[in-house]
């Protein structure tokens, strides 16, 4: 596959951050370390596009995938973004993109044919001989930008039997608890959360000094300081690893101990080992998510009696599970939050 102009990043949400943190209106900028002293450029990339890049189309469906874009600015970020992902081809600087994405197909053996193209300025009018696949991306300038690949691959969702085989590596099954634990009135003890896209808007930032940041509310930080200073118990899972998830957790006055790191699609697992050493029943468990690593946990959690939520933006097939809470807040704007008021509000 094919990114191009528009679809990786977007040159119209580059930002400006210092490098000692940044409050932006109900939100915090934590970064992985600080490089230096001075304001820095910044992009944000979709954090669901990476893990769409790197997991689903590199690791299971053994797509390839190559960056081409016409700009050479933020060559470096745009590298080292690539880099991250296990992208093994990434041109910038390119005048004419259809003459050089022919020669590239041409040097590699690959029919044109074979190629999908996600780019928002190529036509299949710019082929007049051999015609790509193309894949269109429509832009909303409202929010920084759209997580356009990972639309892409949830296409393959209903069809492909290795992505399905992924899902089902996520789900739990009743066989994974004891069934000699029963639990009357539902009382949540446990909330369990998802970072990225959930505590996050579900982008990472790179800047240009080398620094890696992520937009965190305001909102969701008091509302789990709160919930931790009552008493009760929070859990964050995320299947990324570094400063960052841990500088979060401390904001949060979560202990050390209760931060997952690289879980991928383990959460299913981690949910058992948390239930096994807490003695908790799924009832007593809240759970807050908003992508395909999730899936599995939320449908089992809602299926035995325990509650889920997950923010305005989660992907559709996280949304459609029954009886899951959809919340008004998107990722990253106090999702987090309006989960824990409703959990209050109802006395659970």
């Amino acid at each position: 596959m094919i990114i191009g102009d528009g679809i990786f990043w977007d040159p119209k949400t580059v930002l400006s951050l210092p490098c000692d943190g940044h409050q932006d209106g109900d939100s915090l900028f934590i970064g992985d370390e600080k490089r230096s002293s001075t304001t820095i450029r910044a992009i944000p990339f979709s954090t669901y596009d990476g893990f769409a890049i790197k997991n689903i189309l590199a690791n299971i469906l053994k797509i390839p995938s190559a960056v081409i874009f016409q700009s050479s600015d933020f060559t470096e970020i745009i590298q080292r973004r690539c880099r991250d992902l296990k992208i093994l081809f990434c041109f910038t600087n390119i005048s004419n993109k259809p003459q050089f994405i022919e020669r590239f197909c041409r040097e590699h053996r690959c029919a044109l044919s074979e190629v999908t193209i996600f780019d928002n300025q190529l036509t299949p009018l710019d082929f007049p001989n051999e015609q790509p696949r193309f894949l269109l991306a429509k832009h909303n300038f409202k929010n920084i930008s759209q997580h356009f690949i990972r639309t892409f691959v949830n296409t393959f969702a209903d069809k492909n039997a290795d992505v399905l085989a992924y899902y089902d590596e996520t789900r739990l099954t009743t066989d994974n608890f004891s069934r000699n634990i029963h639990s009357g009135k539902k009382t949540i003890r446990a909330l369990i959360s998802d970072i990225d896209g959930t505590c996050t808007d579900g982008f990472k930032i790179y800047g240009e000094d080398g620094s890696e940041w992520k937009r965190f509310s305001l909102a969701d930080i008091r509302a789990l300081k709160n919930w931790n200073e009552s008493g009760r118990l929070s859990f964050l899972i995320t299947g990324e690893s570094g400063l960052i998830p841990k500088k979060f957790t401390a904001q949060c006055h979560i202990p050390e101990g209760h931060l997952f790191e690289g879980a991928g699609n383990k959460k299913a697992q981690i949910l058992h080992e948390i239930y096994q050493n807490l003695k908790l029943h799924p009832s007593e468990i809240a759970y807050i998510g908003d992508d395909m690593n999730d899936f599995g946990v939320i449908e089992y959690l809602v299926d035995e009696n325990g509650i889920a939520a997950c923010p305005a933006n989660a992907m559709p097939l996280v949304k459609n599970i029954p009886n899951i809470f959809q919340l008004k807040a998107t990722g990253g704007f106090g999702a987090v939050a309006e989960f824990l008021k409703i959990i209050d509000s109802s006395g659970l």
